[in-house]
């Protein structure tokens, strides 16, 4: 249960936070213990991050947007700019390229931390996020993919929560955008005009741009590829480079996988997903609890992002997001 601040200043709390009362508290330790449960039993052990890191740490591992609503502050010590921390798989990245590296692989790693990202008033987004994660450091192939979304979908289940599971594979975007990347600008619009599915918008920054007329026909059908496996078919007629036809088969095996375990109707498939798209390398993935369309969490594949840090790795993970899990709960019996 959370407390509403009055209006006095004395007691207003800032937008964006919460406070929990006793009964609130007892159905959040009980979430965490159930979720810690299941990552310990899947092999995960628990490492702890710091609260607040050098600028250096995040500026070169997440994108411009994250980094922009980070709370910033200088160190007394040093002089130099500190963040809070906005997102934790940059720094387990750097654990596992650092003080890990020299032991076997895979590492399974999971925590839990409190983010903090700053949020205007009047978006309604928490800037106090409480995420609950496990990262798999050491492996990349399409069964490591399928396990980690298992790992996510049974954890819900042992809350009694049911999911829906949206795919994404950022590989494919990266191959079908390939011919605009000497474009920054033209780029990063093209690419929130396909997050956002706004397809007439898409059309007219795609009007004037120097390119050939089918990548523009490829680009304008990414919002549409939104479905079951057939989705698949289709876009395999859109792939015309490698990083497309491997992004897909890739697609293709993880779904494959799902299915055998039974889970083809918790399955969404969305090749315009570009969900974390500054680190993540293939397959995506958001989760939402089934029925009351509300996103608890999601995850993906980031091969890239331990060469960083000095020690190329490849590596998937996900987060929950708690707070919004517990709201799941407190609504439904």
């Amino acid at each position: 249960m959370r407390t509403h601040s009055s209006n006095k200043p004395k007691t207003l709390v800032p937008k964006g936070v919460a406070t929990f009362l006793p009964e609130g508290v007892l159905l959040r330790r009980k979430i965490e213990r159930t979720v810690f449960s299941g990552f310990f039993r899947a092999g995960y052990q628990e490492v702890i991050t710091p609260l607040f890191e050098y600028l250096d740490v995040f500026s070169q591992t997440v994108g411009d947007d994250l980094l922009d609503r980070a709370y910033k502050f200088v160190d007394r010590a040093t002089g130099r700019i500190m963040v809070i921390r906005p997102d934790v798989t940059p720094q387990i990245a750097r654990m596992a390229a650092t003080w890990l590296v020299n032991r076997p692989r895979p590492h399974r790693l999971c925590y839990s931390a409190t983010l903090f990202r700053h949020a205007e008033e009047y978006a309604g987004q928490e800037r106090e996020i409480l995420q609950m994660g496990a990262e798999h450091i050491g492996d990349g192939d399409a069964q490591d993919d399928a396990d980690m979304i298992l790992l996510a979908i049974e954890t819900l289940q042992k809350l009694k929560i049911k999911s829906k599971i949206v795919l994404g594979q950022t590989a494919f975007i990266r191959g079908i955008l390939k011919p605009f990347e000497k474009d920054p600008i033209l780029f990063r619009k093209i690419l929130s005009a396909v997050a956002r599915k706004e397809i007439l918008h898409l059309a007219a920054i795609l009007k004037d741009a120097q390119v050939a007329e089918s990548s523009k026909k490829q680009v304008l059908a990414l919002p549409g590829l939104l479905g079951g496996k057939e989705v698949l078919k289709t876009a395999e007629a859109l792939a015309q480079n490698h990083l497309c036809v491997a992004g897909l088969k890739r697609l293709r095996d993880v779904v494959d996988i799902l299915t055998q375990k039974g889970l083809k109707d918790c399955l969404l498939i969305d090749l315009s997903e570009v969900r974390g798209f500054d680190y993540y390398t293939g397959i995506v993935f958001e989760i939402f609890a089934d029925g009351v369309n509300v996103e608890l969490g999601g995850g993906g594949r980031y091969d890239h992002l331990m060469e960083k840090f000095g020690a190329p790795c490849p590596a998937i993970g996900f987060a929950l997001n708690i707070e919004q899990i517990q709201r799941v709960k407190e609504q439904t019996p």
